[in-house]
């Protein structure tokens, strides 16, 4: 009867640790969840203050080019404009990126790094008349789409479990 009752709080024991076990595991992969979700939620109004931030920037230079806006406007309007970008850097560094998404959310910066140097050149374009700012201005424009891109590419494969 004794060995019984032992074999049976034995039982006991190892049925609770295993609850235990599993309890703690099933929390652990919930906070994970959570802060991914807290994460791509913040990533998200990053990218959300860029874009607008970025369709600003081009309503007021079609508002230029139509004349509805002087150059002297525009142009205090675009260092506004930069300054704003540039205060979005610092909070790609400040998010708590789950190891799989560190290379998109480094992509993403650099994109937002060379849009903001995208519209330096346009300014400077504005400014002196010179083409060849332009040019580059037009250039940095399409190497940032191409970082989002690539950025979007690997946070997708990231939530999906794909190294890249």
């Amino acid at each position: 009867m004794k060995k019984r009752k032992k074999q049976n709080i034995t039982l006991a024991v190892i049925a609770a640790v295993i609850l235990v076990a599993i309890i703690s595991y099933n929390y652990s992969v919930d906070q994970v969840k959570i802060k991914g979700f807290n994460f791509g939620n913040e990533l998200q109004q990053i990218q959300d203050e860029v874009k607008k931030l970025q369709n600003d920037f081009e309503s007021k230079t079609i508002q230029w080019q139509e004349g509805d806006l002087t150059k002297e406007q525009l142009l205090e309007f675009s260092q506004k404009s930069i300054l704003e970008l540039e205060t979005l850097l610092p909070k790609y560094d400040e998010l708590t990126a789950p190891e799989p998404f560190i290379a998109s959310v480094d992509l993403f910066k650099l994109s937002t790094e060379t849009q903001i140097e995208s519209n330096r050149q346009y300014i400077k374009w504005i400014e002196t008349g010179d083409e060849s700012f332009k040019i580059h201005s037009d250039s940095l424009f399409q190497e940032s789409f191409e970082y989002e891109i690539a950025a979007l590419g690997i946070y997708k494969a990231a939530q999906q479990g794909i190294s890249p």
